[in-house]
């Protein structure tokens, strides 16, 4: 069975608003594992077309990037969108 992981990364501006984010995701999915990690992240350069686009939301499937999502996003519309990655 795959695993699932999505990673949040934001810059000191936008830190309040992804913790928030992360227990919105926790609190619907607890079976997605959620991280928030900082703008100076490597996966963020790596994966990223914008790297410099904050907030970032990216799911991970096994290690592997499936999709990213930049700029604030409503909590109900960032579940149902990793909801529909995940197939939860």
């Amino acid at each position: 069975m795959p695993t699932y992981k999505v990673v949040l990364f934001s810059d000191s501006i936008h830190q309040q608003y992804m913790n928030e984010q992360q227990r919105a995701i926790n609190d619907a999915l607890p079976e997605v594992t959620t991280e928030v990690a900082n703008h100076e992240d490597s996966r963020l350069s790596l994966y990223a077309k914008h790297p410099t686009r904050m907030p970032c939301v990216m799911v991970f499937k096994d290690d592997a990037r499936m999709q990213s999502r930049h700029a604030k996003r409503d909590h109900d519309e960032i579940v149902t969108w990793i909801q529909s990655i995940v197939g939860a």
